[in-house]
Formats: structure tokens, sequence, C-alpha cells
């Protein structure tokens, strides 16, 4: 798997729609990383910072799709309950979920370095803390 995986903050849908073919850019606040599966990983940093169980997620809960519904690039909406508790976590939480969620990924045969999952996770709670200040939402662009 190659991508870019781009987080950001919008004001709605219909702003985080207009970024699905160029990326946010310079018009909205983002993070940029790339090579891994972010659909499981939404889920399992709400799963992680929730204390709800993976299954759980299975009834439809965890990232919607805005926009780019046949392929890549692809607009999803982070779950409003995620966003809250990235944006409230402390720095201690944050790191925890970090290296809970790179122990996750491994079991999936996945292997993310464990600064570079504290630096992603530190980053888009950063991001959630501003969409959640500023009453705006938290996305992620996959291209």
């Amino acid at each position: 798997m190659s991508s870019i995986i781009e987080f950001f903050v919008a004001p709605d849908d219909t702003a985080a729609a207009g970024v699905v073919e160029n990326g946010p850019g310079g018009r909205f606040e983002s993070a940029v990383h790339g090579n891994f599966d972010v659909w499981s990983t939404l889920v399992e940093w709400e799963s992680l910072l929730t204390g709800r169980s993976l299954e759980e997620f299975t009834t439809g809960d965890g990232p919607r799709v805005v926009t780019g519904n046949d392929g890549l690039p692809v607009v999803l909406a982070a779950a409003g309950e995620l966003t809250r508790a990235l944006a409230v976590a402390g720095d201690h939480r944050l790191g925890t979920t970090a290296e809970q969620w790179a122990g996750l990924r491994e079991e999936q045969g996945e292997t993310i370095d464990g600064e570079l999952a504290r630096e992603l996770v530190k980053e888009v709670a950063a991001l959630a803390a501003g969409a959640v200040r500023t009453g705006s939402a938290l996305y992620c662009r996959i291209s």
C-alpha cells in the first residue's frame, strides 16, 4: 500500500469535499503522513481513546465517506467522538494510544515506527483540538 494521508480541519462536509482532488494545501491546517491503513486506524484510535471495544464498531460507527466513493482520492470524516477524545487527551494518554495502536497495526502485519506513531497521534490530536475549539470537524484525505 502506498498512499498519502492528509488529516485536516474544515468547517463542514462541503468545504472538506472541495479538497478531494488537490488536497487541503494551505487552505486548511493539515498533517500529512502515509502508508498505513487509515480506515482501521481511525476505528482503533477511537476504541483506544474511548474504551469501546473494536467489535462495537462493526455496527457502522467509524469514519464516514464524504466524497470519493469510486476509489482514490477519498475524503473521510472522523467520528465526532474520536475528534473530541483526541482533543482532550493529554500527552501521556496520546503516547499510550500511539504505542497501543502501533501494536495493533503490527498484529495486522503493518509495521509503524513507535516515534512516528507518537508524532502522528499528537499532530492529529492538535488538529482535533482546533476543530473542537472552532466548531469544525476533523477530516482525512487519502490519495
